[in-house]
């Protein structure tokens, strides 16, 4: 018998990825042109409105209100990368923003989820435009989670922010 190695344990798969669409469940999305700088936004990120409402989103910053919450960036197969292999969203590229539906959206550092916990979207600090179920000084939206966290990402439930 030959001494072949085999890989015997596998480790579990993220179910998701950022932004995108967590079921085939109904969803809203709108197209809106990125008006933060190059590399600024990402997949599952947390978006509001930019100088142009309606028109543009930017990430959240200090300030922020829930009225001016636009929804989630949406995964794009035809998106640049730079040198590292990163995906690269530019100033001005226009994307997909779903506004209601089930989405895996990207999570704070140390944010640990439950089912049916409340979504608050980060405004301060590098972790701004991401998703955690505490409260602090995080802007509350009209979400749920409907999963735990895996690889840094948890599905979240967005309803009709109006």
């Amino acid at each position: 018998m030959s001494n072949m190695a085999v890989q015997m344990n596998y480790g579990e798969p993220s179910r998701g990825m950022p932004g995108l669409l967590y079921d085939r469940a109904n969803y809203d999305a709108v197209t809106r042109r990125n008006s933060a700088e190059d590399g600024k936004l990402f997949f599952g990120c947390g978006v509001v409105q930019g100088a142009e409402p309606g028109k543009d989103i930017t990430l959240p910053a200090t300030g922020a209100t829930a009225e001016k919450f636009e929804g989630v960036v949406m995964y794009s197969a035809n998106t640049e990368m730079d040198d590292d292999g990163a995906v690269l969203l530019r100033k001005g590229q226009i994307l997909d923003v779903c506004q209601t539906g089930k989405m895996w959206v990207q999570l704070a550092d140390q944010a640990e989820p439950a089912y049916g916990q409340p979504v608050y979207l980060v405004i301060t600090g590098d972790d701004a435009g991401k998703f955690t179920p505490a409260k602090g000084t995080n802007l509350a939206v009209k979400a749920r989670f409907i999963g735990a966290a895996q690889n840094g990402i948890a599905p979240a439930q967005f309803a009709e922010q109006i």
